[in-house]
């Protein structure tokens, strides 16, 4: 396995065509993360330039190159495998209501297109109009058992207005691409570094991901009372005060992050379920504590091979939390894993990985998705 990484502003940063010469193959993955306001003609150029490759990608709340947050409009990460070959597959999505349907096609597709030799699998998901949680649970309900699923749903900055999916040169909204890495060893890691303060409340009303009351109270009510002044930023300055759910002795709390408000019902909506009956919390956190959970993510994903990549998916609400801190984050990501080099990535209104044997949606979080191939492979597939 080998890779290298491409960036975009203004013009190519980096020799596009040599690049394509060397990797464009049958065996070759092109992971694209962009600023949702990119013109097509640089996508076009890639998948032009890739046309044998695998292309898919997702519109980002920050692009991450070299184990850093880069000003570049546009990161890809060229990953060309030397064992089996990878394989994507694009869909899209009629609702939010359609979240779980639409992983099971998705998945369903995906295990037709490969034969059922998926291995791990990477899933970039509209931003906006899904239930994360859903999306996730309609792929396992699919995919075979064990099968490592990690990515993130698209970002837009922290604009919440447009998100989008690329397959190919085609990108879209309201759209799910998965892609299917064969052959390859995955390991995943996770941090969050929240803690919750105030009262624990109960979801007296809620359907799906739309959370209608706390203790009897309208939830966008109550969110108004904490934010204070800060609740006429809403729902950007809500990545501030995530929501925890209580966890029950099966599976790990859960942060979910807000989506949208709807300021006539005076509802939220949230990036996965926030079950009715369930106990909940607010969370807060500091910028230590995020960066100290970042280099536990990177250290539960570390592999001795020297030639694996990582992937890591980071909430934009940590990112707008840290601020100028923010490379603190990823410092401290490449530091852990021991080489920045191969490190890429994005901000997202989402994170799904497979860490500590739970796979599922995360929110406010650092998942780090780390890849690499057995030994026995050769250097590439013409080597």
């Amino acid at each position: 396995m080998k890779a290298t990484t491409l960036r975009w502003d203004d013009g190519w940063r980096d020799d596009l065509p040599a690049a394509a010469a060397e990797f464009d193959s049958d065996h070759t993955a092109v992971l694209v993360f962009a600023d949702r306001r990119l013109d097509q003609a640089p996508i076009d150029e890639l998948a032009a330039a890739f046309g044998n490759s695998t292309v898919v990608g997702c519109s980002t709340a920050g692009q991450i190159a070299a184990g850093d947050l880069v000003e570049e409009p546009l990161v890809a990460l060229v990953l060309q495998l030397a064992g089996a070959q990878p394989c994507a597959v694009g869909i899209t999505m009629t609702s939010r209501e359609d979240s779980r349907e639409a992983g099971e096609r998705l998945a369903g597709d995906l295990l037709t297109a490969t034969s059922g030799e998926v291995g791990a699998v990477l899933v970039f998901s509209d931003g906006l109009h899904v239930n994360g949680s859903d999306l996730v649970a309609g792929l396992l309900s699919r995919l075979p058992a064990g099968t490592g699923v990690s990515g993130g749903l698209a970002g837009d900055g922290s604009e919440f207005g447009v998100t989008w999916v690329l397959h190919g040169s085609r990108r879209w909204e309201q759209g799910l691409v998965a892609l299917a890495l064969p052959g390859t060893v995955v390991t995943h890691g996770t941090g969050g570094g929240w803690e919750g303060f105030g009262p624990h409340r109960i979801v007296t009303r809620s359907e799906g991901n739309v959370l209608l009351e706390l203790d009897h109270r309208p939830a966008l009510e109550l969110y108004r009372d904490y934010l204070g002044e800060l609740a006429a930023g809403l729902p950007g300055s809500a990545l501030m005060f995530p929501l925890a759910i209580e966890s029950d002795s099966e599976t790990p709390s859960l942060v979910r992050t807000v989506l949208a408000v709807d300021e006539d019902s005076r509802t939220m909506t949230f990036a996965g379920d926030i079950p009715q009956g369930s106990v909940v919390r607010l969370m807060r956190t500091t910028k230590d504590r995020l960066v100290d959970a970042a280099s536990r993510a990177a250290r539960q994903s570390v592999q001795q091979d020297t030639s694996s990549v990582s992937i890591a998916v980071s909430c934009v609400g940590r990112r707008l939390v840290l601020g100028e801190r923010t490379g603190e984050e990823l410092e401290a990501v490449t530091e852990s894993l021991g080489d920045g080099d191969h490190v890429v990535g994005f901000y997202s209104y989402g994170e799904i990985s497979s860490a500590a044997g739970f796979c599922g949606l995360y929110n406010q979080t650092m998942t780090i998705t780390t890849i690499s191939e057995p030994p026995n492979y050769r250097d590439g597939p013409d080597g």
